[in-house]
């Protein structure tokens, strides 16, 4: 009987004798404590407000061209003598470019025949330029038939190079003629322009206006439809508050700008910020008025969000 009564309560002995797996589960390891664990924070580094001498500046994109382009034409019915030009080659004003023979001079041999002073006409047609330029076409070759009117070449008018800009019409207030600019070529070099003329139409799809620049002084021998960058001074220079344009950040439209002043020494916060005009370097700041002392993020500021925790790595510039 007793071997009985304890072979029934084996069962409880050994649950009570056991352990919850979910409450060891639970147990925190020795030495944890309760402490949450550390946020990352962002490597940065940081500078001041800096006062800099700016000018605004209108920023457009220009196309080479020759405006003056002179056709040179067939006088006559008749066949291209040699010898033929060479494309770019410089032409006088009223330089021979071109020579036709009538067919009726070549059927007839006219321009074989001499001595005799009956004969007032050997059907031998010289093709003059009207003005000084540089041959830019060479459309018929020695040996051609060509008919009278018929398109031999063309010229053009190396004096009256320049540009074509086309400024949007919301910036027109900008741009007037006689104004100086700089032309950026696309090896590095900078011209020194001015505006010289203005259309008097508009391109009605994309509300655009028509001015010319001209180079002043001396400039290299430059193709037609080369493209260029012109700058056109918005404002006089004047002195503004500006920033490293690392240091400023936008939205994906460029509608919104920003910067991440640090607060104490492990947090920055979200400054919005009125920028103004732009250099390859520096961005100017409108508004609001940081202070000298104010520590502005330059780097590693990318995607914080308002009160980040950050780490500086290096001190303020004013303090090195």
């Amino acid at each position: 009987m007793n071997l009985l009564r304890f072979l029934l309560l084996l069962p409880f002995l050994a649950a009570c004798g056991s352990k919850d797996p979910a409450a060891a589960g639970d147990a925190a390891p020795a030495g944890s404590g309760d402490e949450p664990a550390m946020k990352p924070r962002a490597l940065v580094t940081i500078g001041t407000i800096q006062t800099d001498t700016l000018t605004d500046v209108l920023r457009l994109s220009a196309v080479s061209a020759f405006p003056a382009k002179d056709a040179l034409r067939a006088t006559t019915t008749g066949y291209v003598l040699p010898p033929t030009p060479v494309v770019g080659q410089l032409v006088r004003a009223g330089q021979t470019v071109f020579t036709i023979q009538t067919k009726e001079s070549r059927t007839l041999h006219l321009d074989k025949l001499t001595g005799d002073p009956r004969l007032k006409f050997s059907g031998i047609i010289p093709i003059k330029s009207g003005r000084a330029g540089i041959l830019a076409t060479v459309d018929k070759l020695a040996g051609d038939y060509v008919q009278d009117g018929e398109q031999l070449g063309l010229t053009y008018d190396r004096s009256r190079f320049g540009f074509v800009l086309d400024v949007p019409v919301t910036q027109l207030r900008y741009v007037h003629t006689g104004q100086s600019c700089r032309i950026f070529l696309p090896d590095g070099r900078i011209l020194n322009g001015r505006v010289a003329e203005v259309l008097a139409t508009a391109d009605v799809s994309i509300q655009t206006q028509r001015y010319t620049i001209r180079p002043v002084g001396t400039f290299p021998d430059l193709p037609e439809n080369l493209a260029v960058q012109v700058e056109i001074d918005k404002s006089a220079p004047h002195l503004a508050s500006t920033l490293p344009r690392g240091a400023v950040l936008t939205n994906e439209t460029q509608t919104a700008f920003w910067v991440m002043r640090l607060l104490n020494d492990s947090t920055a916060v979200k400054v919005p910020v009125k920028v103004g005009a732009q250099e390859k370097d520096h961005i100017e700041i409108k508004s609001p008025s940081f202070n000298p002392r104010d520590k502005i993020l330059l780097s590693g500021n990318f995607g914080l969000d308002d009160t980040a925790a950050v780490k500086v790595t290096r001190p303020v510039a004013a303090e090195q």
